[in-house]
Order: structure tokens, then C-alpha cells, then sequence
């Protein structure tokens, strides 16, 4: 049987540096002795073990506080809220308070929650990036665990929790081109910088160019007017066959695009998105789309962070994928019908 791995400990560290113990105490306790090349050192060791010095942490608190923090990058996308609420039910499951911040995509905002919350000394926290560098998690390395939503931290090697976004836009790509034979398909993207949506675009991208077709991307930024405001452009020069809306936000911004311009979808122009939303089977057509589980994100989330509070778990993986489920329904161009528990799916246009 093989012997599981135990979690690192300060000596690791030590040795892993080429310091004394003393010193790496001293790094943790961010000491002004401790020059900066060493502590670079020291830092890189620490987030290269994956060391996290449980009982220094406590000791350094007269009690604890049960409480962890929750940064959102964007709290008016509906995504993030069905998130928040898989985190609040674990949560509450293991009688902790949450304290919700949102960064509004702005690192430094960012920053700025992190250090209240450290200040608040939360047990544990939750972060959804935003567009940046995470660097500044080394000034307090290891002694609070941190896990990462949707998107992998720059400049840190974090724990994330995200889905496969490349291959969930692969596939649906591949079903506007085999299923419904379109040949030109947009990509409507908020920002490509940002991990999900340019993960989703290499998706698309991949279909698009193993069939031999012209890769066309639009950027639309964050709300539904931007995305039916740069849908708009396309329209009526070159309009393409499909839109593939990287979001539930750009889609609904497509979708307004063609209702402003009477465009029947899927007969004029097939609509499709990354998120299948709740008005998503309410919509007329119906909306085909790449489903996540924001609610199980949540959880799952969280459950990894109190392994690590309550159990004190070594969390080995740093990188939790969570499968997606194309949900194909009418805007692509296929009949969706409801026939008491079963659908029937077929090629319609």
C-alpha cells in the first residue's frame, strides 16, 4: 500500500531554502531581519511545498473567529451570486460567517480586500481573480488557505476550482459546424485577458480552424448593451451564420441585437452561449448552450477550503476540474421538444 504524503513542515522548508528554521519563522512573521533576497527564498519554498504553518497561524490568534472571506470579482454577474450561495451553504454546514467583498475586476481592489481580510483574520479565503498578478499572496504565504475560483491565479500556484472551458466551447462549436453546417461563426467575447473567456476562445478556435474556417472574435466588454452594441456592427456587413456569446451576459446582449433588428433566431441567425442560465430553457427559442454548475463550483470550493480549516488536509491537486453538459436546444437551429421526462432533439434548420 502506497505511504500518503504528509504535508510539509517548517524543517522542509528550512532545507528546501538552505535556511535555518529561525529564518523561515521569521519570514512568516514578515521580520525586518531578514534581507530580501533570503526571504525570496523562503517564499518560493514555501509556495512551491505547498507549506502552510497551521499551528503558528492559531497561536497567533487570541481565538478564532469563524469567519471566512469571499472576493467576487463581479457581483452583478448572476454567475457569481449562485457561487456565493454554494459557498454559503457549506458554510453554514460548518457554522462559519462569511464576509463577501467584490473587486469589480480591479486588482488593486483586490489587494485591498485581501489585506482587510487578513486584518479581519479570517480563517480561510475564497478569491474569483481579477485581471492581474497575485503576487501579493507571498507576503502572507501559507499561513491562511487560500482557494481560487474560475480562473488560475498569475504569479502564484494556487488552488482553483474551475470547469473546462476549452472543450465545453469546443463542443458546441463542433455542433454548429457538423450538426447545423454553418460556416462562419462568430466569437463574442468580454475580455480574451481573462482566463474563462480566452480558454473558451481557444476552444472555438480549435473547431473553427480544424474545419478549415475563419476564426472571427468581437469584443464586447462586460454588460448586455455592449454585447448587442458590438453585435450590431456585425450585422449588416458580413453577418455571420452563428454567435457563440462567451457568456450568459453576452449571449442575452446578442439575442437583444437581434430582437432590435427583427432577426428571427434560429431561421436568420443561430444564437448560442457559454451558461446555461435559468431563463435559458424560458427563452423563445429555447437556448442552446455549455452548462456550468455554479451552485456545485461553490461548493466544492468551499468544501476544499474547510478540509484545510477544520481537518487541517493537504490538499495535493492544485487544479480541480468540474465537467460541463452541452444543453442543446432550439437557437442553434435544432427542434427541441419537451415530451414528459424525455426530449426530442433534432436538426431543424
Amino acid at each position: 500500500m502506497k505511504k500518503q504524503k504528509s504535508s510539509p513542515t517548517i524543517k522542509d522548508v528550512a532545507e528546501y531554502a538552505g535556511v535555518s528554521i529561525k529564518t523561515v519563522s521569521r519570514v512568516i512573521n514578515d521580520s525586518s531581519e531578514v534581507t530580501e533576497i533570503t526571504k525570496k527564498k523562503v517564499l518560493d519554498a514555501i509556495e512551491k511545498l505547498g507549506y502552510r504553518p497551521n499551528a503558528l497561524a492559531k497561536s497567533l490568534r487570541i481565538k478564532r473567529t469563524y469567519t471566512i472571506g469571499v472576493i467576487i470579482s463581479d457581483i452583478a454577474n448572476s454567475f457569481f451570486g449562485n457561487v456565493m450561495k454554494g459557498i454559503e451553504n457549506v458554510a453554514i454546514k460548518n457554522h462559519y460567517n462569511i464576509i463577501f467583498a467584490n473587486s469589480d475586476e480591479n486588482i488593486e481592489k483586490e489587494k485591498m480586500y485581501y489585506q482587510f481580510f487578513i486584518e479581519k483574520q479570517v480563517e480561510g479565503m475564497i478569491i474569483i481573480p481579477a485581471p492581474g498578478s497575485q503576487s501579493y499572496l507571498k507576503k502572507h504565504a501559507g499561513l491562511i488557505p487560500v482557494v481560487f475560483i474560475d480562473r488560475k491565479p498569475k504569479d502564484w500556484d494556487g488552488i482553483v476550482v474551475k470547469v473546462n472551458n476549452e472543450e465545453g466551447a469546443y463542443l458546441l462549436t463542433k455542433h454548429l459546424i457538423e450538426v447545423h453546417g454553418y460556416r462562419s461563426i462568430v466569437f463574442l467575447a468580454t475580455e480574451l485577458d481573462i482566463d474563462p473567456v480566452g480558454e473558451r476562445f481557444e476552444g472555438y478556435k480549435k473547431a473553427m480552424e480544424e474545419a478549415n474556417l475563419k476564426v472571427r472574435v468581437i469584443e464586447g466588454n462586460r454588460t448586455i448593451e455592449d454585447g448587442c452594441k458590438a453585435i450590431e456592427k456585425v450585422l449588416f456587413s458580413n453577418k455571420p451564420q452563428a454567435i457563440f456569446g462567451c457568456n450568459h451576459v453576452m449571449t442575452l446582449g446578442a439575442i437583444k441585437a437581434t430582437k432590435k433588428y427583427s432577426l428571427e433566431v434560429p431561421r436568420d441567425i443561430a444564437v448560442v452561449g457559454f451558461d446555461d442560465f435559468e431563463s435559458g430553457d424560458v427563452l423563445r427559442p429555447h437556448l442552446t448552450a455549455v452548462a456550468q454548475v455554479p451552485y456545485r463550483i461553490g461548493e466544492y470550493a468551499a468544501e476544499l477550503l474547510f478540509k484545510q480549516i477544520t481537518k487541517n488536509e493537504f490538499i495535493k491537486e492544485k487544479e480541480i476540474i468540474v465537467p460541463v453538459e452541452l444543453k442543446i436546444r432550439e437557437s442553434c437551429g435544432c427542434l427541441y421538444v419537451n415530451v414528459n421526462e424525455g426530449t426530442i432533439i433534432e436538426n431543424r434548420y
